[in-house]
């Protein structure tokens, strides 16, 4: 039966073969989430399973012998099967809301057995408001995943484990300002022993005031300290050194709707980063990003987005880089049971001197260029089917660095309403 399964889900795939460099996860501290109460309390279960052919699993290059670096049972390409038990849940009061959603995954390879892992992530929040002027959310965080290969170069089974926690505050002023601040904390651990030089600890804060030129368009100067630290510091050619890092970043923000078709969302800054307990130089510079969204159909939408950021993969935190790129992403609902998509970025990654890989290469210059088709079909309202196909391309000065591969994945998800 399992055959039988893998053979027609192979059928489905047999369009594309593959790769996967995963986003860096974005953490950015939330300054105000209304409370919104346009559906009754409601919790549902969910089992999913999906399948899927990955034509690179280590993202080497092509000239390099995967078993040379991964072992002599390793393979290029692969197929893994995900079995998926989840949750998702909202109550409402008058002025209380509480969300929780969880995911646990296992994860099956076919040949490379060895990277067979249990994977999960899940949130809760509480949403509150005291009278009429206080508003602000509470919540934590789970996410457990296998390393990307594309960004530790450890190429053997390694869990990177994030804990987020946070809280922030809002208090309207009148009809239109408002003033707000937030903490929010994260704990990146791994379990192989040579990738703990990432594990990870930040505390960072946050204040800012808000101006509301009307109901939908607001501009926001914010105000953002960041507390880094690593318990075991970053080891490069035999050398032992501290990646601990403090931070400053000021921003203006901005959200403006022109029509009911179009809107924007962007911000413009300055950061500055220092790194007390080592001879690094620092890192200062301007910082922004820009999402201009246009619907002109209930049918369509188009989101073009671009920005210059400091950034780092969740599963190697002191490897910062700067990240300048752009991306489009058209999603058309063709049907009631039927959406399309289509996501396409470019971005160059220029790793800065205080990264491990820059200290180790002289200086390390990436380009990603990604493209995913997607298509979700739901033909009830508790079973959904998607299938999705994501090809990825890496140039790098570092030859170690630069690999292409195409990753294609068929799913369904059957949800339980109690």
């Amino acid at each position: 039966m399992a055959c039988m399964r893998r053979a027609i889900i192979g059928v489905l795939l047999a369009f594309c073969s593959s790769a996967y460099a995963g986003d860096p996860q974005d953490f950015r501290m939330l300054t105000d989430a209304p409370i919104t109460r346009d559906s009754p309390n409601s919790f549902e279960f969910l089992i999913a399973d999906q399948f899927s052919y990955d034509g690179n699993i280590y993202r080497l290059p092509s000239s390099y012998d995967v078993t040379s670096v991964a072992g002599p049972s390793a393979t290029r390409a692969d197929g893994f099967n995900s079995a998926t038990l989840g949750g998702n849940g909202r109550w409402f009061s008058d002025i209380q809301a509480v969300s929780l959603n969880f995911r646990a995954e296992d994860n099956h390879y076919m040949h490379n057995d060895s990277l067979d892992n249990v994977s999960g992530k899940g949130n809760l929040e509480w949403d509150w408001r005291l009278g009429t002027y206080w508003t602000g959310q509470v919540g934590v965080g789970y996410f457990r995943a296998l390393s990307d290969f594309a960004n530790t170069g450890y190429y053997a089974r390694d869990i990177a484990q994030r804990e987020d926690y946070f809280g922030n505050v809002r208090y309207q002023v009148g009809p239109h300002w408002a003033f707000y601040g937030g903490y929010i904390g994260a704990d990146t651990s791994h379990t192989a022993v040579p990738e703990q030089q990432f594990n990870f600890r930040s505390s960072a804060g946050n204040a800012g005031i808000e101006l509301a030129t009307s109901s939908s368009n607001t501009v926001a100067l914010d105000y953002r300290y960041t507390d880094a630290t690593f318990p075991q510091g970053s080891v490069s050619s035999g050398t032992t050194f501290n990646s601990d890092y403090k931070e400053d970043t000021a921003r203006i923000l901005v959200k403006y709707v022109f029509s009911a078709a179009t809107e924007i969302d962007a911000g413009a800054g300055y950061l500055k980063r220092d790194y007390p307990e080592s001879a690094f130089a620092t890192f200062s510079g301007d910082i922004w990003h820009v999402a201009l969204q246009w619907e002109p159909t209930d049918q369509l939408q188009w989101i073009l987005k671009g920005w210059r950021q400091l950034a780092a993969y969740i599963d190697t935190e002191s490897n910062y880089f700067v990240s300048k790129g752009a991306s489009l992403t058209p999603t058309w609902i063709a049907t009631q049971t039927l959406k399309l998509s289509l996501s396409i970025s470019r971005e160059n990654h220029d790793y800065i001197g205080s990264s491990p890989s820059a200290i180790a290469f002289v200086s390390r210059r990436d380009k990603l260029t990604s493209g995913q088709v997607g298509l979700i079909y739901a033909p009830k309202d508790s079973v959904l089917f998607k299938l999705t196909c994501r090809y990825d391309k890496r140039d790098s000065t570092q030859a170690l660095f630069q690999f292409n591969d195409t990753l294609a994945t068929a799913s369904v998800t059957y949800k339980i309403r109690p």
